[in-house]
C-alpha cells in the first residue's frame, strides 16, 4: 500500500469517528428539543446546539464524500443501490483492511461471527470482541438494501426461502414472534421445534450482509494489491458455488470487470 493511501485510511477511520461522535451527540439534543416542545417550552441554546452540530455533520459528510470518491473499492460499490457516500463511509472507516487478511476475521469484526449457534450478544462484565460501531452501521446496510430493493436483497429473499423449507423439512413450525411463550421473568423464547419469522429473517439478513463484506473485502484487498483468499468453505468445506462482487452490481459499469 502507498504511503498516500495509508494516510487516506487514516483521515478516513479519523473522520468517520468523529462524525459518529457528533452524529450521537445531535440526536441527544434533538431529543432534549423534542421533549421541551411536548412540555410547550423552547431553550434557545439547545435548538442553536443542534443548528450548529446539523452544520458540523454536513462539513463532515462533504469530507469524507471526498475520501469515499477516491476508495479503492469505489469503482464496485458505487454501482450497488441503496449504498450512499454516508452510509458505506461509515462501514469502510471502521475496517483496517490490512489487519483483515481473512473475510471470516472481517466478519467477526463486524459482530457478524456465531457463539454457540447464536449471533453474539453482549454480557455484563464481559468485553465484547467486535465492534459495536460497525456492527451498526451494518444493520444500516441491510434496511438500506431492501428498500432499494438491489441485487443483494433479491438474493437474501431466495436465501430466506431456503431457511423457511430447510425448518420445514426439519418438523420446526415457523411463527410470529407474538405467539412465542415467555418465561418467568416475562421473556419471549422459542421452545424446541419452533422459529419466530423475526428470527428467520433475521438469520437471512444477516447472510446477505455477510456476502456483501465478502465482496467488499475481496475487491477492497485485490485494488491494493493484496491477497483475498476465498471464505474457507470454498476453499476447504466442500463448497463449488462462487459468487462475484460483479454479478451483485445494479447500475451498468462504464469501466470493465477486472480479469478473474
Amino acid at each position: 500500500m502507498k504511503e498516500s493511501e495509508i494516510k487516506e485510511s487514516v483521515d478516513l477511520t479519523f473522520l468517520v469517528k468523529t462524525q459518529l461522535s457528533i452524529e450521537k451527540l445531535r440526536v441527544a439534543v434533538q431529543v432534549r428539543n423534542t421533549h421541551l416542545a411536548k412540555q410547550s417550552r423552547r431553550d434557545p441554546d439547545t435548538c442553536e446546539l443542534e443548528e450548529q452540530l446539523q452544520k458540523l455533520e454536513k462539513f463532515i459528510d462533504g469530507k469524507v464524500g471526498g475520501y469515499i470518491d477516491l476508495h479503492p473499492a469505489q469503482p464496485w460499490f458505487s454501482q450497488i443501490k441503496g449504498i450512499g457516500s454516508e452510509n458505506i463511509a461509515k462501514v469502510i472507516g471502521l475496517i483496517d483492511i490490512e489487519k483483515v487478511t481473512y473475510v471470516s476475521s472481517l466478519w467477526r469484526w463486524a459482530g457478524m461471527h456465531v457463539v454457540d449457534g447464536k449471533s453474539p450478544q453482549r454480557r455484563a462484565g464481559q468485553k465484547i470482541d467486535y465492534n459495536s460501531q460497525l456492527r451498526t452501521m451494518c444493520w444500516r446496510l441491510i434496511r438500506a438494501f431492501c428498500l432499494a430493493q438491489n441485487k443483494y436483497y433479491d438474493w437474501y429473499i431466495k436465501e430466506k426461502g431456503k431457511y423457511q423449507k430447510k425448518f420445514l423439512a426439519k418438523g420446526v413450525k415457523i411463527i410470529p414472534a407474538s405467539e412465542l411463550p415467555t418465561d418467568k421473568k416475562g421473556k419471549k423464547f422459542e421452545p424446541e421445534g419452533v422459529i419466530s419469522e423475526g428470527h428467520l429473517d433475521n438469520m437471512a439478513k444477516r447472510k446477505m450482509i455477510k456476502m456483501f463484506l465478502e465482496h467488499l473485502f475481496r475487491v477492497w484487498r485485490e485494488a491494493l494489491g493484496l491477497p483475498a483468499t476465498k471464505p474457507y468453505v470454498l476453499e476447504h468445506g466442500g463448497h463449488h458455488r462462487y459468487y462475484s462482487p460483479w454479478d451483485f452490481v445494479d447500475k451498468p459499469s462504464k469501466k470493465k470487470k477486472p480479469s478473474k
